[in-house]
């Protein structure tokens, strides 16, 4: 019978452990070894989409592999970020995030399905202001004069947004409360339905992200009655702020971003975030988006982290203060 010393069995897993971890950090380096999904909880054709879709080719070849983008749209966004909050901590599996999935449905709905702790930021993509945009039909030529159609016919108009508790939700909740009108909110499952429906003449107007609007108002099958940033968008020069229309002290901009689940590899976050961070700065990418009053930002991870944070903080007060919940 053969013995073997204590000493030898420490000398014995002092040798395998840095295979254990060269064996990690291997696959690490090697990542990806196959397709990655990008999730959007969004519908094909809105601004999300617009956004993914423009950075997707690029992204493709600074990885090596394909991605794959999966629109899974419904509930306000929840459904889609909580099968990306679900998925394995590989970076195999991409969630797309706005400010409505990750700093107003958590203090929307009671339950939405994730917990914002349940990613990893991985890069602020965009900063947006939103536009109003109206049917030709409403016979307003800006924000001013529809307002003071809307007080004197209350709840005769409507305004249609990409569901409840969306960005654009929030943002007309605003201005109904702050210009003290009662215009009819008309959710749709998604920003480009509730464009469709616009153009159908089924709605008065739409609290729009631009990308999915502006063709449409170029054409003239749509007006834009306002911005809701700071100040007027190169874009849309002629159209007014809703500060300027009478609404003292309204703002309101957008984000969108990437995350991957907790627990991914801060080498793989670094690879994705590179990725999204190259397709950003194509010229014809940001070019598209900047036309489309969609400014690239391209943080990294901890920058967006930080953007996470003050916007939960900011919004948690502002949807108390205003008294919105989502059943």
């Amino acid at each position: 019978m053969s013995h073997i010393s204590r000493r030898a069995l420490l000398w014995a897993g002092a040798s395998v452990l840095p295979l254990g971890f060269a064996g990690r950090s291997f696959s690490q380096e090697k990542f990806p070894t196959k397709p990655v999904t990008l999730v959007v909880p969004q519908p094909a054709g809105g601004d999300a989409d617009v956004v993914c879709r423009s950075i997707q080719t690029r992204m493709q070849e600074v990885l090596g592999q394909a991605v794959i983008i999966d629109n899974r749209a419904g509930a306000g966004g929840n459904i889609g970020t909580t099968l990306g909050a679900k998925a394995a901590p590989d970076g195999y599996t991409v969630t797309f995030v706005n400010q409505g999935t990750m700093s107003l449905n958590p203090w929307l709905y009671p339950n939405p399905g994730y917990k914002v702790e349940s990613f990893a930021p991985v890069t602020w993509l965009t900063s947006i202001d939103l536009v109003i945009v109206a049917h030709p039909s409403v016979p307003a030529k800006n924000l001013k004069e529809f307002l003071e159609l809307a007080k004197k016919e209350p709840g005769k108009f409507t305004y249609g947004t990409a569901g409840n508790g969306s960005a654009n939700h929030i943002a007309g909740e605003m201005l109904k409360s702050m210009a003290k009108v009662d215009i009819t909110h008309v959710p749709y499952k998604g920003g480009a339905p509730a464009i469709v429906a616009l153009l159908g003449g089924e709605i008065s107007t739409v609290v729009a992200f631009p990308l999915a609007a502006l063709p449409h108002i170029k054409a003239g099958k749509l007006k834009a009655l306002a911005v809701t940033g700071r100040k007027r968008a190169k874009a849309l020069p002629n159209v007014p702020t809703v500060d300027e229309s009478g609404v003292s002290g309204y703002e309101f901009a957008s984000w969108m971003g990437l995350t991957v689940p907790k627990g991914t590899p801060d080498a793989v976050v670094q690879k994705i975030h590179a990725a999204a961070s190259a397709a950003l700065k194509e010229k014809d990418v940001a070019e598209k988006l900047s036309a489309g009053m969609t400014e690239p930002v391209g943080s990294g991870p901890k920058e967006f982290a930080e953007l996470i944070r003050r916007e939960n903080e900011r919004w948690s007060k502002l949807i108390k203060q205003y008294g919105m919940k989502i059943d």
